[in-house]
Order: C-alpha cells, then structure tokens, then sequence
C-alpha cells in the first residue's frame, strides 16, 4: 500500500519530522501535513455509523457496532452535518447567481396544503446542484 495524502489523494510529499514516533509528511500540491500512523477507524467505519445513525439506530448502539466512544460517534455526526450546512451554503449561492430558465419535473408531484400558515421545507435538486427551499413559496417578479 502506498502512502498519499489524506487531504487530496497526491503522491508528491516530502517527509517533515515525527511525531510521538510516527513519521509525519508534508504535501507540496495542497500544503497539507499528514502522518503513516495507522487510523483506528477507517472512512468506511464513519460512513457505516452515519448511515446507522440516520436510520434511526441510537448513538450508543451504533458507538457497540462501531467500536467506538459515544462521544467520538456525536463528534462524528457533528462534523457530518456542519459539512452538510457548508454544502448546502456553497449550493444556494450558486443558484442565487444563476437561476435556471426551466425547470423539469417528472411524474412526481408533492402537495402543499392550501392556505398553510406552517413552514415546511424541501429539498431542489437542480442541474447536480442541491437547493434547500422554504415552502410555501414566495414568487417575487
């Protein structure tokens, strides 16, 4: 297994010390610092106990399955959804700079109760680009 960086996948590193005993490295594409010490839980472990944990599984079970902490299994979680809000962000900004012409819908149909004073969400998915919308809309023209 050869090593590369965990930032941005890249084979091009010098080597930058140790520390605690592990060798550390840094990249010359991204300028990221990295180590060979082994993690304890891979990428996969942390995809499988977000997707429990969104399946309604509790936090002290999935921590049983996993292998891990409570705590680490909520840190994990956290980082997950404050990602999730980052993208989200970085979508709605692209959408407000170029709203599309037409939008396509296909033989799905969602019902908003006429005369709702309740907000509601959704979730629009435009060219590969995700948009979280408030319902009911206000058009403006």
């Amino acid at each position: 297994m050869s090593l590369v960086c965990t930032n941005c996948g890249s084979a091009n590193y010098r080597k930058n010390g140790s520390y605690q005993g592990n060798q550390r490295y840094h990249c010359n594409d991204c300028g990221h610092y990295f180590s060979d010490k082994i993690r304890k839980f891979s990428y996969a472990d942390k995809a499988r106990a977000l997707d429990m944990y969104l399946n309604n599984v509790g936090v002290r079970k999935v921590a049983r399955f996993i292998g891990a902490s409570p705590a680490l299994i909520i840190r994990w979680v956290k980082a997950a959804g404050t990602r999730l809000s980052e993208q989200l962000e970085q979508a709605s900004e692209q959408v407000k700079s170029g709203l599309p012409d037409i939008i396509e819908m296909d033989e799905i149909y969602t019902y908003v109760k006429k005369n709702s004073s309740a907000q509601s969400y959704g979730l629009l998915i435009l060219d590969g680009k995700a948009v979280l919308l408030r319902l009911p809309l206000e058009i403006k023209e």
